[in-house]
């Protein structure tokens, strides 16, 4: 029996939720059988996940108790598509109630439907109603831990316009050599296909990519799906590489910056990674864009002799707290908090501190995180040199040109910052330093 797009996006968002699944495996796990209900599907479960904690705050209001995760997950999916998606009223309470039943939970079938329909009459705290970091937390859908730091450190209407900026979810780039001028007219000859272009590439649809892969024989070997954000980093490593030059990616898997270094540039890359499986995702990603990479199993924390000053360049884009991905990746917040970001910050320190040792002298080190809070960017970075005095910040500004408002790219200590809603790209933090 054909089972309902309800019933498929909420297996999705059960194996995010109750298994702890990432979100793009738990979504293509569950569409793999499913694919005419792709659109629908993908934007309620990333909807959803985005709007956690909003949906949340509205459940709890309408329920003495907060319902088991299989029926809260229903009513999650009820209350988006009620307030957000362009579902008719009669139709999202009827298929919510119906998938209710279909769990084997008809017992609490008319309290979903009750639910669902006065879900309409809770308002969202407005401004100045309660704390800034309650007003944020609620209506931008972040944690208020997580709110109260963004607030400190970047003051409340920067946060809100940060968390309400609209983008395309997907962003390609051709791969070196593939004709982007054909690629354009393709583009241009279909109304249904949409696209933004970038400084480096494409922001697409979902289901643009489909169709152009569909219609056009778009090959996977002619494009990489990789955020603008990550590309700008890229090009800030790159600068002043040649084909003779050696780089080290500490932490590469799953291997966009590394292969974009190896096409652009033809030198010698050498990424790594401390789990066998995410190697194999860096192989992968190299054959198929056509490049040679020496993929190598490694702890970034656990120096090895063999490599101290050997590498021109030595890249450490660390484990982070994602903070700045949260719209392709908004599952990234359901296990975090507070302690765990204080953790990845002395990783990344430790894991800083071992990189600089390979860096040859004249050499140059980056530091690049897809996170927006300083406690993993500035601080770490400015910990560092200040026990590395052989270290200095290298001014990447000329890189990082590609905003709404290019000025904003770089702070005054020299750091490439990127924002959504300033530079049309996800969060993303860059430092480069110069080896003495």
């Amino acid at each position: 029996m054909k089972k309902s797009r309800e019933r498929i996006c909420h297996n999705a968002l059960m194996l995010v939720y109750r298994d702890g699944a990432y979100s793009s495996h738990a979504l293509s796990d569950a569409i793999k059988d499913d694919r005419e209900e792709y659109e629908f599907v993908t934007r309620l479960f990333y909807g959803v996940l985005e709007r956690d904690v909003t949906l949340t705050y509205i459940i709890d209001k309408l329920t003495k108790k907060r319902p088991k995760t299989a029926v809260m997950t229903v009513l999650k999916m009820g209350v988006y598509m009620l307030r957000y998606m362009n579902v008719h009223d009669y139709a999202a309470v009827d298929g919510c109630v119906k998938l209710t039943k279909e769990l084997g939970k008809s017992g609490v079938a008319d309290f979903v439907n009750a639910v669902l329909r006065k879900s309409a009459d809770v308002k969202l705290p407005a401004r100045g109603e309660v704390s800034e970091a309650e007003y944020v937390s609620v209506n931008c859908g972040l944690p208020v831990w997580l709110a109260e730091k963004l607030i400190g450190q970047y003051g409340v209407d920067f946060v809100e316009n940060m968390m309400r900026s609209d983008e395309f979810r997907t962003h390609i780039r051709l791969r070196k050599g593939v004709d982007s001028g054909k690629f354009e007219t393709v583009l241009s000859k279909y109304e249904d296909i949409s696209a933004s272009k970038t400084k480096y590439g494409y922001y697409v649809t979902h289901n643009t990519l489909n169709l152009l892969q569909k219609r056009h024989n778009l090959s996977q070997s002619d494009f990489a799906v990789q955020s603008l954000a990550s590309i700008i980093a890229a090009q800030c490593y790159c600068d002043g590489l040649d084909s003779n030059s050696k780089v080290l990616d500490l932490c590469a898997a799953p291997g966009g910056k590394a292969v974009y270094i190896a096409e652009n540039i033809g030198c010698d890359v050498c990424a790594c990674d401390i789990h066998p499986h995410r190697l194999e995702l860096i192989r992968s990603y190299a054959k198929r864009m056509n490049v040679d990479i020496n993929a190598v199993l490694n702890d970034a924390c656990v120096e090895r002799g063999d490599w101290l000053g050997y590498f021109d360049c030595v890249i450490c884009d660390v484990p982070c707290s994602g903070t700045g991905d949260l719209r392709s990746k908004p599952d990234i917040l359901l296990n975090k908090s507070s302690e765990k970001v204080s953790e990845l910050s002395k990783l990344q320190s430790k894991i800083l501190r071992q990189a600089s040792r390979y860096v040859k002298s004249g050499g140059k080190l980056c530091y690049s995180t897809c996170s927006v809070l300083c406690e993993e960017n500035d601080e770490v970075v400015k910990k560092f040199i200040e026990h590395n005095p052989s270290f200095s910040i290298t001014d990447c500004s000329d890189l990082a040109v590609n905003s709404k408002t290019v000025g904003e790219a770089v702070s005054s200590d020299g750091f490439v910052k990127l924002f959504p809603h300033t530079h049309n790209t996800d969060g993303f933090f860059v430092a480069v330093m110069r080896r003495d």
